[in-house]
């Protein structure tokens, strides 16, 4: 019974001391893996561990969110860097929205177009006499108002109206007396009341010459006032001055001073370029879907980052038989006038998905490479504050890139000086 004893003491010793060896293999397992963490985490990109940021800069670390927008802060966990504002503008750091334009899956299939004038706000300046152009006091490009004299034409014509008027007023006077005198000798019976009517009927002729001749010069252009002050052949003029016939801005002269010009010659065109129409050319199979109404945006290499966005007002119903295509009138503002006429547009449109198939657009000058990311700086509302933001690019065109993640368009990016912030931010990153 003691040798069986002494056994089971011996069994239960080795199983603790198996049991502790296994406790301690655990516990040597769980501190080496929590050390690796923290060795990962000390010297993982863009942690701050043992580094020494030297004013006036300073350097935050994090995993930036891609889809965030500052709105003039920086986000939890963003990175940034701060440079003093004067260092910033002595190195030219420049700062600019970000724009739109559209998608490149979108652009694809955009249509070409050409900016047009709005045919219903485009209004010609004729001369409905004909005479020697004496002055033109509008250029080509130029604001004019409406009532503004843009041209004056010398013409026989007028004046030969205007003494035409000035005869009639003086026949209708003299008509008017006669009337009277006629009634008055009937009233005393010294004329009959056949000529009682028959100075009436004189007198009502008259007034029809007067009305008709103040017609012809108010059609020849003379306004109601300078017509009521008609009074005397001293007032008789060969002058005659057009006014513009609406506010907007001159797209077209077709006549110089001493020129001869014939009547309903269209001397000037004053068009309002606040409101244009684009005419972009719509393949046949895409026709079926385009209607009247629906939605369009229009881009311009001219203007990188900008989108307007209009709707469709018109669709031609005769096809191109040599393109087989059809035109469709877009119809959008054109604030400042920024699209001139003839430039050449790309059309998304609603009806086809493409017209709000965008994507913010950067200058190629904000984007910057770091450690093989691709990233921009951000400015926020706090001076010489930057964000640090990584971002998923398109395909560059035209100098700018497409942005499929990371920026939202409004979102204000640093374009030139940007090289230098990349530079700051190695400094204080060799690794």
């Amino acid at each position: 019974m003691e040798e069986n004893q002494d056994k089971s003491e011996l069994v239960e010793v080795t199983t603790t001391r198996r049991s502790g060896t296994a406790t301690l293999l655990v516990v040597a397992f769980f501190a080496l893996a929590a050390a690796a963490l923290l060795f990962w985490w000390l010297n993982r990109p863009g942690g701050t561990a043992g580094r020494v940021v030297t004013a006036p800069r300073n350097v935050n670390f994090g995993q930036a969110d891609a889809g965030a927008s500052t709105n003039g802060t920086a986000q939890p966990g963003e990175a940034t860097l701060n440079v003093a504002p004067d260092v910033a503008a002595r190195a030219g750091v420049k700062v600019e929205a970000v724009g739109e334009q559209l998608a490149p899956e979108a652009l694809q299939q955009a249509a070409t177009g050409v900016v047009q004038a709005n045919a219903y706000r485009s209004t010609p300046v004729v001369s409905l006499v004909g005479g020697r152009l004496l002055r033109v006091s509008a250029e080509a490009g130029q604001e004019v108002r409406r009532g503004q004299q843009v041209a004056v034409v010398f013409s026989d014509e007028l004046a030969s109206a205007e003494t035409r008027y000035l005869s009639a007023q003086a026949e209708l006077e003299e008509h008017h007396k006669h009337h009277h005198r006629t009634l008055e000798l009937v009233e005393i019976g010294a004329a009959s009341r056949e000529e009682a009517e028959q100075s009436v009927s004189m007198l009502k002729k008259a007034e029809a010459e007067v009305a008709a001749e103040r017609q012809k010069l108010l059609l020849l252009g003379l306004t109601p006032q300078s017509v009521a002050a008609l009074q005397s052949p001293a007032q008789v003029s060969s002058e005659l001055s057009l006014p513009a016939p609406a506010g907007g801005t001159v797209i077209s002269r077709a006549a110089n001073p001493g020129e001869v010009v014939e009547a309903n010659k269209e001397l000037l065109r004053v068009a309002d370029l606040s409101n244009v129409w684009v005419v972009g050319q719509v393949f046949e199979r895409d026709l079926a879907r385009v209607r009247v109404g629906s939605g369009a945006s229009v881009t311009s290499e001219a203007y990188p980052g900008r989108v307007w966005r209009g709707h469709v007002t018109y669709v031609d119903p005769q096809l191109d038989p040599s393109t087989r295509t059809a035109q469709v009138r877009v119809e959008l503002a054109n604030p400042g006038q920024a699209l001139k006429l003839g430039m050449y547009v790309n059309v998304g449109f609603g009806a086809l998905d493409t017209a709000e198939a965008t994507a913010p657009t950067v200058p190629a000058s904000s984007v910057q490479t770091i450690g093989g990311r691709t990233f921009v700086f951000l400015a926020t509302s706090d001076a010489g504050t930057y964000v640090m933001r990584p971002v998923r690019l398109g395909p560059e065109a035209g100098g700018r890139y497409p942005v499929l993640e990371g920026l939202h368009v409004g979102d204000r990016v640093v374009t030139e000086g940007s090289f230098m912030l990349r530079a700051e931010w190695l400094k204080l990153h060799p690794e």
